[in-house]
Parts: structure tokens; C-alpha cells; sequence
């Protein structure tokens, strides 16, 4: 871990990914410190949340961003269906759509980290121009998967949620990996 901080510090790159680590880790002791500050809340059967997500996306180097709904079957299980868009770089963009089971372990009962597994469907576009005239020629590579990742989840209010989640999809063409930060309404 201090490895990627002091690189981080002396390497300032947005784009590397030990500085895009780095600063999922910090932001994970951060919010790990507030846990422990503020009072406690508990997760209950049939709590739902609707929020926001963005990242980084390592296929093409990009930001990533979506929404996400979860449902909570029980303190342990939950179900958080996603739409994500990777954006256009290198050439390359996609549409996202996973359904992920999280097992949440309470840390406090204000902080939580969750094991995920899921499938996921990628449909990555790939842009070029043809030689000869110079147009535009997009073609799609569609393919089904599965998500593989841990999150850190914690909640400063009854109603508010804030998430740092990593994932890894091992999917046919263009495996990827993805660190997302996260914030959601809770009701």
C-alpha cells in the first residue's frame, strides 16, 4: 500500500493506474475513519437505493459512469442491477448492463464491505475509417460475462449512501477491470 502512495505522490498521472489505486485507497482509510466517528445505522430487509456511479474503466483507459439500483433481500444478500457507459477513447466505447449479488459484512453499522459476484452483458463499439474514403465504420462486439469485484459502502445519513467498488469482468472480448466511486438515495 505505501508503495502506491508514494508513487502516486511523485507520479501525479491521472491516467496511471498505481495513482488511480492509490487514490482508491485512500478514499477507502478515509471513509473507513468516518465510520468509526459518526453513529451507527443498520441495514434492514427490503431497504431499496437509487444513485450514480463513476470511474475509471481499464479496457480503454476512460471514465466510466452509470446508474444503479440495489434491493436488499436480507442484512446479508442484495441484488444491484447497473446501466454504465464506458466513454469514447482509443477508439473504443461500450454500454454496460450487469446484475450483481452483494453479500454485505457489517463493519459498523454505518460501514459495510461486500464481496460481489454477477453477470454482466458488454456491447464494446469500435470506430475506424476506412482507407479508402474516409468514413466513419463502426462495428459491436456483444458478449456475456461475469463480474467478479469487492466494495466499501458507508452512510453518513438514514437516507444517503456513499460507495468505492472495484470489479474485474471476465467476459470473451474485452475483459475489463473498473474502480467506481459512488452516491445513492436510500428509501
Amino acid at each position: 500500500m505505501l508503495m502506491f502512495i508514494t508513487h502516486a505522490v511523485i507520479c501525479r498521472n491521472a491516467s496511471c493506474f498505481r495513482c488511480i489505486i492509490s487514490n482508491a485507497l485512500r478514499a477507502f482509510v478515509l471513509l473507513l475513519v468516518l465510520s468509526a466517528v459518526f453513529p451507527a445505522y443498520a441495514v434492514e430487509r427490503g431497504e431499496k437505493s437509487f444513485g450514480l456511479k463513476a470511474g475509471y474503466e481499464s479496457r480503454n483507459n476512460s471514465a466510466v459512469g452509470g446508474l444503479v439500483f440495489q434491493y436488499a433481500f436480507s442484512k446479508h444478500v442484495r441484488v444491484a442491477p447497473q446501466l454504465g457507459v464506458v466513454f469514447r477513447h482509443e477508439d473504443k466505447d461500450a454500454l454496460l448492463v450487469d446484475v450483481d449479488v452483494h453479500f454485505p459484512v457489517m463493519l459498523s453499522k454505518k460501514a459495510c464491505i461486500y464481496p460481489l459476484a454477477g453477470i454482466a452483458f458488454n456491447s464494446w463499439s469500435l470506430h475506424g475509417l476506412t482507407p479508402e474514403t474516409h468514413e466513419d465504420v463502426t462495428t459491436h462486439k456483444n458478449s456475456v460475462g461475469l463480474n467478479a469485484g469487492a466494495g466499501f459502502e458507508y452512510r453518513p445519513k438514514d437516507s444517503l449512501k456513499l460507495s468505492l467498488e472495484a470489479r474485474y469482468t471476465l467476459i470473451r472480448h474485452y475483459p475489463n477491470a473498473q474502480v467506481t466511486a459512488g452516491i445513492a438515495y436510500i428509501f
